[in-house]
């Protein structure tokens, strides 16, 4: 049998990459037999770069930039060749804490995100960027990208 293996992340606990290979792992061990097609999946949220990496290869690079309210986060985006993806989540997304102030959070870690790719994945010849911007904290879906990479909350 063939069997195509798509999950997404299992909230907070595994990637979907991790996922597919665990199901993968615990399928041949009871079904050796069967033709197992990994494809992990992403929404867009949590786990969106993991699963663009285990696709496209690339490098992956953190930058720690302000949260929704101004703490400092982790993010990691991955760069290939002349194009950056972005999760925007990391910077503001809803799991990054209980509060829910849509009219105080700030996205502009999402635009010192877009400042640093800027600064990494341009070349004279093409540059793409895709950012997505699910289940965020703040009202504005991107803070204006100047203001952001100067290091003012917007």
């Amino acid at each position: 049998m063939r069997v195509v293996v798509a999950p997404d992340s299992f909230g907070g606990t595994l990637s979907a990459p991790e996922a597919a290979r665990a199901i993968v792992e615990g399928w041949n061990r009871q079904v050796p037999g069967d033709v197992l097609i990994t494809a992990p999946m992403a929404d867009g949220g949590p786990g969106f770069v993991a699963v663009l990496h285990e696709a496209l290869g690339g490098e992956l690079i953190v930058d720690t930039v302000p949260g929704p309210y101004g703490d400092p986060v982790p993010v990691t985006w991955l760069k290939v060749g002349a194009t950056a993806y972005i999760e925007s989540a990391q910077a503001c997304g809803l799991h990054l804490g209980d509060r829910r102030e849509p009219l105080i959070a700030s996205t502009a870690g999402v635009g010192r995100v877009l400042a640093a790719a800027l600064a990494l994945a341009v070349t004279l010849i093409t540059f793409f960027l895709i950012v997505w911007l699910p289940r965020t904290q703040a009202t504005s879906p991107i803070v204006r990208r100047k203001s952001a990479a100067d290091g003012n909350r917007s």
